[in-house]
């Protein structure tokens, strides 16, 4: 979902450099107008707790795909479609858990959907199902949602995008050769190595089932916003993390502030969609462009798009600002515990200074 800022790339590069041949207005408009079209029939139809569950399932099928030129494989965007929807499910019941079992379970789902980033080309799919599970485990249960009726809208809104993305790629040469990738890409056989993945994996697990409880403890209604914090900056090197961490809580911070003013002055849905319309083309647009920019965008959409269904009115921004700290705060003290322990082995040193 949010893995575009490069390796290795300093903080004050990861935070103001801007990629602009990444930059895809076409893109953002189509995905935009794809992705809310479920919300406005869910309006129109009187259910809308289902039209933005549809629609979140469909952005997050887009997060998967990968900006162009690489595109990414037809049956990666199926699988992952099922997949998140799986993991909407799986997080719902365990929601409903004790904290005491739901900490530990989560940590364990998260271990797992991490394992599967050794391989390049389910790194994306890997991602957004673990957002998605993390996400399902905090968000309130209403009287349509159910354990039933939630995944299902996710799947839905999962294929819709699904079958968007393929007739776009039926009618481009572009989109139509972006499914072959190029020999020089990184596929399903390669990738790293399971010393690096399943230390990182285990790191990641414990740290969000971590951030799960200090969120619980403190009381935070959102505290799905710790963990999802956690799994983006969470990275296997200290610099990458903290290069993370601050891109997302600077573009948070600004992003829930933009929130904060629009939904403090009106909960009109009538003027919200075309608020949600122009953030979601933006944050489509500029993804990969710079993760500060892109994260300004997705927390925009994210607040605008849950006010829609849940209320919540500014407060909702405020709460996204407390967790975003919390979890990249917490991020950042596991990656620096990991590095400190790495950095006095023997003969580690020179490696990592």
């Amino acid at each position: 979902m949010e893995s575009d800022l490069p390796k290795g790339r300093a903080l004050a590069v990861g935070l103001v450099d801007l990629q602009r041949e990444r930059f895809d207005p076409l893109r953002g408009v189509r995905g935009a107008a794809l992705v809310l079209t479920p919300l406005v029939i869910g309006y129109a139809l009187g259910l809308v707790e289902a039209g933005v569950l549809v629609t979140l399932g469909a952005l997050n099928l887009l997060f998967i795909e990968a900006p162009a030129p690489s595109g990414t494989r037809w049956h990666v965007l199926a699988v992952g479609s099922v997949t998140n929807a799986a993991a909407f499910a799986a997080g719902t019941l365990l929601g409903r858990a004790p904290f005491q079992v739901e900490a530990p379970m989560v940590g364990v789902a998260i271990f797992v959907a991490f394992l599967f980033t050794r391989w390049p080309e389910w790194e994306n799919a890997s991602f957004i199902g673990a957002v998605m599970f993390v996400f399902s485990v905090g968000i309130p249960v209403t009287t349509f949602a159910g354990e039933t009726l939630r995944p299902l809208a996710i799947l839905v809104g999962g294929l819709w995008a699904l079958l968007g993305v393929s007739l776009y790629r039926y009618g481009s040469s572009t989109g139509t050769r972006a499914e072959a990738p190029s020999p020089t890409e990184p596929g399903a056989r390669t990738g790293t190595k399971w010393a690096t993945v399943g230390p990182h994996a285990a790191v990641v697990g414990v740290t969000v089932a971590i951030g799960l409880l200090v969120g619980t403890q403190l009381g935070l209604p959102r505290d799905y916003w710790i963990m999802l914090t956690i799994i983006v900056a969470l990275r296997i090197d200290l610099a990458t993390t903290i290069a993370y961490s601050a891109a997302r809580i600077l573009g948070t911070v600004a992003g829930a502030s933009v929130a904060f003013v629009v939904t403090d002055a009106t909960q009109d849905p009538w003027i919200l969609f075309p608020i949600l319309g122009v953030a979601t083309a933006l944050c489509l647009a500029t993804r990969g462009v710079n993760y500060t920019l892109y994260s300004i965008w997705v927390t925009l959409t994210v607040i605008v798009l849950l006010n829609l269904a849940y209320s919540g009115g500014p407060t909702l921004a405020v709460t996204r600002v407390i967790d975003t700290i919390l979890g990249g705060s917490i991020a950042f003290l596991a990656a620096f515990a990991l590095w400190a322990t790495t950095y006095r082995r023997p003969g580690n040193r020179s490696a990592v200074a």
